[in-house]
């Protein structure tokens, strides 16, 4: 008897199950799909090498270094190139650099001088009273102003959420922002004492910086999904998990061939969030609220193009797009081939834009001729691309990242609820504790560990 299910293979599913089995405990990865690792997914197109979800991983725990070790992919990572230090945002119609030290923010074009004054004043604003939860527009706008709302937040938002500040909990989607308030009264004041107190007590440092793999993100999950071996099955859907009197659970799975049923100690569900009602139906537990989280759709549209027809220099990681800038329709651009080394051929270059998302759902699900029109003329006035690309590729993600909403805590305690009456059943994803990679593989990892003490392994 498999002691452990695991739903769902993609990197949280994969980082749970390889955690399980280095602690010699028996596992079964059921990933719907014929490949595993989830958003996470590399394409060598030709000479070009493009990348339809996460793009970089940056170390933000020991825990995916020593992954990486493990797996021995140490020597096939592939760091940020110096020349992609540079973030930039639109300012009217044009490219403004952000500042990437405190005294660049004196000098830089992304705030008018009455925006700088009002973010230097931050430390004199009183910390938030009222009880309640805040949206992080709310949030940046009663601390740092508006204008850091407008040409800070929102397109950062934008960027890593496809989501809008006005709608996301800054408690749940940022609390770094929201424990710095909390503890320190103020985020200048908060991010200068720690800063001090790294300087007293330095933390260890990473090995590495914002990095990638030679042959692109999608090596990881493929090493894990090596490493795991007969534990993974691919094309296989997992349509029903019920638990059973003798204390396990009993779950019902569908492949082409035919359908299954496999009985368990423990499962562990890392699938997205507006899955498991259906999942799960039949629990004491109501799960509709789950049904309600969003997940807006997003589309990834990858452009090559001869270097001599872009006027921008590209000496940045990519351009993101305030909200305010309505004469633009593209949520931003990654400088592809800057970001890291052979992502297009010599003397080429690979834009990789993203459209959709919460503020433009609709044209995320726009056919390719509307996508086209949108991405190029917005390049065209953005870098200056003044020639046909060489290169397309679109992916759509139609479900694309949980949104923490206000209110998304109640949305965590419910999920808790859910592990606490029914034993054996544990879950883990980007919808638990936060939605970068390194943030999905942690829960995963955590979850793991509560498998295994569940298990008395």
């Amino acid at each position: 008897m498999t002691s452990i299910a695991i739903v769902g293979g993609g990197i949280a599913g994969l980082t749970a199950a390889y955690q399980l089995q280095r602690r010699g405990l028996d596992v079964l990865v059921l990933e719907a799909r014929d490949e595993a690792g989830g958003a996470i997914r590399s394409e060598q197109a030709g000479p070009f090498l493009v990348e339809y979800g996460p793009n970089s991983l940056r170390a933000s725990t020991p825990l995916l270094e020593d992954m990486i070790d493990a797996l021995g992919l140490a020597d096939q990572v592939v760091e940020a190139q110096p020349a992609a230090k540079n973030r930039y945002i639109v300012r009217d119609g044009h490219l403004v650099a952000l500042p990437t030290s405190p005294p660049g923010l004196l000098t830089t074009k992304a705030f008018s001088l009455r925006g700088k004054l009002r973010l230097l004043a931050e430390p004199f604003v009183a910390p938030r009273t009222v009880d309640g939860a805040e949206s992080v527009a709310d949030f940046v706008q009663r601390r740092l102003g508006r204008e850091a709302l407008n040409y800070g937040a929102n397109p950062f938002v934008a960027g890593i959420f496809a989501g809008d500040p006005e709608a996301l909990s800054v408690e749940h989607a940022f609390p770094a922002l929201h424990t710095l308030e909390a503890e320190h009264g103020s985020l200048l004041k908060g991010q200068f004492r720690r800063a001090r107190a790294r300087k007293d007590a330095p933390p260890p440092k990473a090995r590495y910086g914002l990095f990638s793999f030679r042959d692109g993100l999608q090596t990881l999950p493929r090493a894990l999904a090596d490493a795991l071996g007969d534990a993974l099955h691919t094309g296989t859907r997992v349509t029903r998990l019920s638990p059973d009197d003798g204390g396990g659970w009993t779950l019902t799975t569908q492949t082409d061939a035919a359908q299954a049923t496999h009985r368990v100690d423990a499962v562990l569900s890392t699938v997205p969030l507006h899955n498991l009602p259906a999942l799960l139906s039949g629990l004491a537990v109501d799960l509709a609220p789950l049904e309600g989280v969003p997940y807006p759709p997003v589309s990834v549209y990858h452009l090559g193009y001869h270097a001599t027809d872009v006027g921008h220099p590209l000496d940045g990681f990519g351009v993101l797009v305030p909200e305010v800038e309505d004469d633009l329709h593209i949520l931003g651009t990654i400088f592809s081939s800057t970001l890291f080394p052979n992502r297009a051929p010599d003397d080429y270059v690979l834009l990789t834009t993203l459209v959709g998302g919460s503020r433009h759902p609709d044209l995320a699900r726009a056919d390719l001729d509307t996508i086209w029109a949108t991405v190029t003329h917005d390049l065209q006035a953005l870098l200056d691309v003044h020639g046909p690309p060489v290169f397309d590729a679109l992916y759509r993600w139609e479900q694309a990242i949980p949104q923490y909403v206000l209110g998304y805590g109640a949305i965590k305690d419910l999920l808790t609820r859910l592990e606490t009456a029914h034993a054996g059943l544990f879950l883990a994803g980007n919808f638990r504790q936060g939605i970068a990679v390194p943030d999905a593989m942690a829960s995963a990892a955590k979850a793991a560990e509560r498998i295994a003490e569940y298990l008395g392994a």
